[in-house]
């Protein structure tokens, strides 16, 4: 994704937006642009339902949060939510880590002994994946991708908003390779997140200018 797209120059902007702003986006999230109150200046930023759904997304972090840059954070794995939900499970409960959990129920399983049930909390994720994102940016996948965000918001765990425009562009993608990545990101062995990869502003910037678009991209860019 090119650092040339207006949208994503808007993220990397979004903590110099005004609280009203902010809590106008806060608002519409689930909403269609059209439908939403104060908010019909973003269609000079994007004309994309999921672009709008992003932002709204992101703006339920607080103002306090998003202007500290805690409502974003890379992750090295590609998966955005896949990542952040893996981690606010294991902040939440060591033993609900699905990176451990899945190893040690095969391992029960392997000894013949009785295997534990899922976590509601990995459930929840699980019947996301299976959401579907209507057109228009509204649709069962932003209810529950909205709670989910909340969530997050409420016990300071980061999303990387980048790569969540990234995704939802593609969600919609016949071949699913975006839940494929969440899953993955979700249930693989987590990877220590660098300082100074947490807060990204306008210092991401030089990353994103380096990243060429794959082929890959170009055809998530056209999902819509």
């Amino acid at each position: 994704m090119s650092s040339d797209d207006p949208f994503i120059r808007y993220l990397y902007s979004l903590k110099q937006e005004d609280t009203g702003t902010l809590a106008a986006l806060r608002r519409a999230c689930g909403q269609r642009l059209a439908e939403s109150r104060n908010c019909q200046n973003f269609a000079s930023i994007s004309s994309r339902p999921a672009d709008f759904f992003t932002a709204t997304l992101a703006a339920q972090y607080s103002a306090a949060q998003i202007k500290a840059g805690r409502h974003h954070a890379r992750y090295d794995y590609r998966g955005s939510i896949g990542s952040a939900w893996a981690r606010f499970c294991r902040e939440r409960d060591r033993d609900q880590d699905p990176a451990t959990f899945y190893r040690r129920r095969q391992e029960a399983l392997a000894r013949g002994q009785d295997s534990a049930r899922s976590p509601a909390i990995h459930e929840r994720f699980r019947t996301l994946l299976d959401a579907e994102l209507e057109i228009d940016g509204t649709g069962e996948l932003a209810y529950r991708l909205r709670g989910l965000v909340r969530m997050c918001a409420a016990t300071e765990v980061p999303i990387d908003v980048i790569q969540l425009a990234h995704d939802l562009r593609g969600w919609r993608a016949e071949s699913r390779y975006v839940q494929e990545r969440w899953a993955r990101a979700f249930y693989g062995q987590p990877k220590k997140i660098a300082k100074d990869q947490v807060a990204a502003g306008n210092s991401d910037m030089e990353e994103v200018k380096n990243e060429g678009q794959t082929d890959e991209d170009q055809g998530e860019i056209h999902a819509d």
